[in-house]
């Protein structure tokens, strides 16, 4: 590590102030993987929502940090990061993969705070070893939520270490949805036709396939109903197979990563939201922001977002048969779906991601002492 950075946490934080308009901000250098998950909505809302508290971030990695370990790639990120944190007093890294790269890059060294955003599900040793040893470096580590949390105190990675700092949205994205109408000519939908929702990154523990078996009792009462997958990861394969052996194929659809997720939202019925475990809900928020009204697997993350019968249906995990009857429920009864969107929606406030903002910008200032 070179000495200039070496140097740079005993400098003062007045060294590193840039002044606009006539106010101070101090520089932060955000650190993240290429994303296009909710990991990567998390950072949009820091950045956008950071100068408010006096803070200038700077948005670096998805130029130099890939997916993918690599011995030469990762040597070479921990260079470019060296570098570029030495232009700032305190760096956030978001991610494990970023949090290699910091980790091997800064170590104890310099001042760093690593939040993490996934559910950490895996049961290798040696990658629980890397967790714990990531862990060792930054000064402040905090989870979007108590599931996080959970998952990486499983790893071993101690409990007094992890401070939770619950994930949000960013509520001004969805203020002004796209009419149902059009959306429903552009996907190319009959407006009266029932469309199903899911979003998500295609993992198992997200149970998309659950949603698909779902269907088939769906299909009894509403043959013409769709479901449509928005997302994409490492479950795709496994979940066109589904699609492929299921009674109706032609009415499910997927959508790859949507980046204009609000029309989605804007065009469906309910969003489904199966989960086997869940970090943040994002979806769920997501949907509970456009007033789209939700059936949701009775799990942790979910009952932090949904009262039953009030905001949303909550149904037993790995049952498709539950999440079939529920999301029948709504289909059928236009009434209900409404008072459950509009109760979810009197409650989206507290789901807004500047109340994170809020909480993460005293963890800033313990950085800068």
């Amino acid at each position: 590590m070179s000495s200039l950075l070496l140097e740079r946490p005993t400098l003062l934080p007045e060294e590193f102030t840039e002044r606009e308009n006539g106010r101070a901000r101090t520089p932060v250098l955000i650190v993240v993987r290429p994303s296009s998950s909710g990991m990567l909505r998390h950072v949009q809302g820091l950045i956008k929502f950071l100068p408010e508290f006096g803070y200038a971030p700077m948005l670096t990695g998805p130029d130099f940090i890939r997916d993918r370990v690599g011995l030469i790639a990762d040597s070479r990120a921990v260079r470019a990061l060296r570098e570029r944190a030495a232009e700032f007093p305190f760096v956030h890294c978001h991610g494990v993969r970023a949090g290699w790269i910091c980790a091997w890059a800064l170590r104890c060294d310099y001042p760093w705070l690593w939040t993490v955003h996934h559910l950490l599900l895996s049961q290798s040793a040696l990658v629980r070893a890397l967790w714990r040893w990531i862990a060792k470096h930054p000064r402040i580590i905090t989870a979007v939520s108590e599931q996080v949390k959970a998952g990486l105190v499983r790893g071993g990675v101690p409990e007094a270490r992890v401070e939770v700092v619950q994930g949000g949205i960013d509520l001004e994205r969805f203020e002004k949805l796209p009419r149902r109408d059009a959306m429903r000519e552009q996907f190319l939908v009959p407006i009266e036709r029932p469309v199903l929702l899911c979003v998500g990154r295609f993992m198992r523990h997200k149970g998309f396939d659950i949603a698909i078996q779902a269907m088939e009792r769906i299909w009894e009462q509403f043959p013409d109903a769709d479901l449509w997958l928005a997302g994409d990861g490492p479950d795709n394969a496994r979940l066109v197979r589904l699609v492929a052996r299921c009674r109706r194929p032609h009415h499910v659809r997927f959508f790859g990563y949507w980046s204009a997720v609000e029309e989605l939202y804007a065009a469906a019925d309910v969003l489904l939201a199966p989960a086997r475990d869940a970090g943040l809900g994002l979806s769920t928020m997501e949907a509970i922001a456009c007033g789209l009204p939700v059936v949701a697997t009775d799990i942790p993350a979910m009952r932090r977002l949904i009262e039953p019968e009030r905001t949303g249906l909550l149904v037993p995990p790995e049952n498709p048969d539950a999440l079939a009857y529920a999301a029948l429920r709504l289909l059928q009864d236009k009434g209900l779906a409404q008072q459950l969107s509009q109760n979810a929606l009197q409650t989206a406030d507290r789901l807004h991601i500047r109340h994170t903002v809020e909480q993460t910008v005293p963890l800033y200032r313990r950085l800068l002492g």
